[in-house]
């Protein structure tokens, strides 16, 4: 069976991306969670997501410029592991500064230190990907009032969903 950085390589889609940053956290730290939702908004240009209780946002101006100017799949998926590895150390109770510091733990643990997601958490995301020079990866201060629409993600975080929909 592929390791996990040739899975995330090969992967497509936001739910799978994150199955596998929840395989590494509990990989790495032990520590796991359920039930979370992923919303799809238009966030200023500075952030490229946030955590708020019980949902992840990202942002989607970010990953649509993402969509057009990077076209290599590797890249891409490297991009959304490391930022939903990042919400969701969020979601498992960890601050700004620590989740940082668990971010590049957990992939050069599990990606490896090459790895571009490995790179991402450890000298932030503009030195793999430059165009996103100006994106931040969260804002602590980002509250729901100046959310605008939010789109729900369908299916994810869905594997321990036991009931009939």
């Amino acid at each position: 069976m592929p390791g996990l950085p040739e899975r995330l390589d090969r992967t497509r889609g936001f739910n799978d991306i994150f199955l596998l940053v929840k395989k590494a956290v509990y990989n790495s730290l032990g520590r796991r969670r359920v039930g979370l939702m992923l919303g799809l908004s238009d966030l200023p240009s500075n952030v490229a997501a946030y955590y708020t209780p019980g949902v992840i946002i990202l942002n989607r101006k970010v990953l649509d410029k993402l969509r057009r100017e990077v076209k290599d799949q590797r890249l891409f998926n490297s991009y959304l592991f490391h930022i939903l590895l990042h919400e969701y150390l969020h979601s498992l109770g960890y601050d700004e500064g620590y989740a940082g510091e668990l971010c590049y733990m957990v992939c050069r643990e599990n990606l490896g230190d090459e790895h571009p997601a490995t790179m991402m958490a450890r000298y932030g995301i503009s030195t793999v990907i430059p165009s996103l020079k100006n994106v931040e990866e969260s804002l602590e201060e980002m509250t729901e009032p100046t959310l605008g629409k939010v789109e729900l993600v369908k299916n994810f975080d869905s594997e321990n969903v036991t009931y009939l929909a």
